[in-house]
């Protein structure tokens, strides 16, 4: 389900004004008017923006987990390739081609030294669902960066498909 744009002003930079949409876990947001897509916190969670220049459109998705073990694609929009797919979906409604179509990833990271999580190695299954997905529906994965320990914010212009990612450290940088 795409998300509506919420109120700009409550990220909005000090000097100027950024129309900003934020992508809560399970859901996903996509945009042809070049506002910057946003998701907090990606830990064991995937981000996954897809972005058509020629298009001019741009989604973002923040994914929960990968597909239940020995199960199909599941509907629920908590699962990498349901998300993935409603995603690419609704871009394609607005004219993106697979052509023109590449994807970055992020997030992903490695859970298994947290003693309090009940499973580990989520990020690692999301990211090979998501390569999965990805290559059923022919889109490139331009970009990456995955895994490591670092839980990660993106923010994704839609008009230029800049993706800025910063970490809990407070380290900031485009890819």
């Amino acid at each position: 389900m795409a998300i509506q744009p919420t109120n700009p002003s409550a990220d909005a930079a000090s000097t100027e004004q950024v129309s900003r949409q934020h992508v809560n876990i399970g859901d996903y947001a996509v945009t042809d008017a070049g506002c910057e897509l946003v998701t907090y916190g990606l830990g064991s969670c995937l981000g996954v923006a897809l972005f058509d220049a020629t298009a001019g459109v741009a989604g973002l998705a923040h994914v929960k987990r990968a597909n239940p073990s020995g199960q199909q694609a599941n509907d629920d929009a908590v699962f990498v390739d349901a998300e993935i797919r409603a995603l690419y979906s609704e871009m394609q409604s607005q004219g993106v081609t697979r052509q023109h179509t590449v994807a970055k990833l992020v997030g992903g990271i490695d859970t298994g030294n947290n003693t309090s999580l009940i499973c580990t190695g989520i990020g690692e299954r999301n990211i090979k669902q998501a390569d999965a997905t990805l290559a059923a529906l022919d889109i490139t994965v331009a970009e990456r960066d995955v895994g490591g320990d670092a839980v990660r914010t993106v923010f994704f212009d839609g008009e230029t498909g800049a993706l800025t990612i910063e970490t809990g450290c407070g380290d900031r940088y485009t890819i």
